[in-house]
């Protein structure tokens, strides 16, 4: 009897030594993470097919309409947060980013539909671009993590506020300025969310993201909707 309640005693400390967490993984651990990404910016104005005054004769008409996407370069410079407890972990990040967008045909005809009287059309060709402000809130999965590497899985929301803007004119790369509710006949948004998907892989001190970003809100300020795609790639490292 002594030796069962024995082997019995034995039994229970090393299962519960074998189960219980260990210390390391229930203790919540923060990386700072500074990065800096490329990738691109696709608009997608959902306008149905009409006819209008064409703004540069002839024709007398031209149709515009559809969803012709368009899709823009844009680079980031972010600074954030990551807490990981165990398999899962939340991030927090602040940035600057900035797309580019050319003033084609078909903006120029949009824009002069919205705004007859606007000068958009004295734009034409040319290169602008817009400055924003990013705020990230994502949380994920940690499917696999060694002391050198580790693999994130996650998902969240993106809070991005359109600041102002430029148009290269003459080679001068600040020859107009705007703010994004002053593009003649087309305003951009101030203010659009978006629904975050990625991945990320820690390999030492050095981070790797992939991820895409649609917007829930129009990009535009305008009587159809523009669904935004942004795809970017981040290069970060960790502290």
């Amino acid at each position: 009897m002594k030796k069962l309640l024995s082997a019995l005693a034995i039994t229970t400390i090393c299962s519960s030594l074998f189960f219980a967490p260990s210390s390391a993984s229930a203790v919540p651990k923060m990386d700072v993470k500074v990065a800096v990404g490329v990738g691109s910016t696709t608009l997608v104005p959902r306008v149905p097919d009409i006819e209008i005054p064409n703004w540069n004769p002839p024709p007398d008409t031209v149709t515009v309409g559809s969803r012709t996407p368009a899709t823009f370069a844009n680079w980031g410079l972010f600074l954030s947060a990551r807490v990981r407890a165990g398999k899962i972990f939340g991030e927090m990040a602040i940035g600057f980013s900035r797309f580019y967008f050319d003033v084609s045909e078909e903006l120029v005809a949009i824009g002069k539909y919205q705004n007859p009287d606007s000068r958009i059309d004295e734009l034409l060709g040319e290169t602008a671009r817009m400055n924003s402000l990013e705020i990230p809130l994502t949380a994920g999965y940690v499917p696999y993590a060694n002391p050198y590497f580790k693999l994130f899985i996650y998902g969240g929301w993106v809070s991005q506020f359109n600041i102002r803007g430029f148009v290269d004119l003459n080679g001068n790369r600040k020859a107009l300025k705007f703010k994004p509710k002053d593009v003649p006949g087309y305003p951009f948004a101030i203010y659009v969310a978006g629904f975050r998907l990625g991945t990320q892989f820690d390999l030492g001190p050095l981070n790797f993201d992939f991820n895409y970003t649609i917007s829930m809100n129009s990009a535009t300020k305008t009587d159809f909707r523009t669904n935004s795609h942004v795809f970017r790639f981040l290069l970060g490292w960790l502290f």
